[in-house]
């Protein structure tokens, strides 16, 4: 089925809003480091209790958001220029994807509501399905080898090597091992295909509200 430039353009604000959304949740899920801090037994690892290992990650959770917070201040790791200068970093991409978010997650809210109610949202089917073909390409890439997609994802965004942390220099990454990395991008990809799924699922609904015998027809195959 060959995609119109209506449905190219509902799929790009669509999955605008969707990236952004997901990634801003992902973002705020203190309660998967919280569940990490006693999994991967960071307290042993950095030899920082439980406690404020939280409130160190929820410095860090602040700092890269809020735009009122022009300097990352740890209470329990030191931090090197470099290590300081890949948190800047990190900030104003955050920051630039939660203004993405208060942009285009409510216009494709909007923007799916109308389709539904019009019984369009049909039209978003094909566009979603290639979506979550693609993210699940990467999400099988991710499982094979992580490693190689967390160097490709960091030399894609930054243009520099400050991404690179010395223990010794920067020992904040201590309490941040590529295992809660990798559970980071795991969530962020299950918010994204759910989200995926439910346009899709609407996207079936409408189908069988303008053609009723196709939720016969599946009927009679089951």
């Amino acid at each position: 089925m060959k995609l119109t430039i209506k449905q190219i353009l509902y799929a790009v604000v669509i999955l605008l809003g969707s990236l952004s959304l997901a990634i801003f949740l992902t973002i705020n899920s203190v309660w998967l480091f919280n569940i990490n801090i006693h999994l991967l037994h960071l307290p042993a690892v950095t030899g920082i209790s439980a406690g404020k290992l939280h409130g160190e990650y929820l410095r860090i959770v602040n700092y890269i958001q809020n735009p009122f917070i022009h300097e990352l201040k740890l209470k329990y790791f030191i931090s090197s220029p470099n290590g300081l200068q890949h948190f800047k970093d990190v900030r104003h991409l955050v920051i630039f994807n939660n203004i993405m978010a208060l942009i285009f997650a409510p216009i494709a809210g909007v923007l799916i509501h109308k389709l539904n109610k019009q019984s369009l949202t049909w039209l978003l089917m094909t566009p979603v399905k290639v979506v979550a073909i693609l993210a699940l390409v990467i999400v099988s890439i991710m499982f094979v080898n992580f490693e190689q997609l967390f160097v490709y994802f960091h030399e894609l965004l930054f243009r520099n090597n400050d991404w690179i942390f010395d223990p010794n220099l920067d020992p904040v990454i201590n309490m941040l091992p590529d295992t809660f990395f990798f559970e980071c991008f795991g969530l962020f990809f299950t918010i994204f295909l759910l989200l995926q799924f439910g346009v899709y699922l609407l996207g079936r609904k409408s189908l069988i509200r303008q053609d009723p015998s196709l939720k016969s027809s599946k009927s009679g195959k089951q």
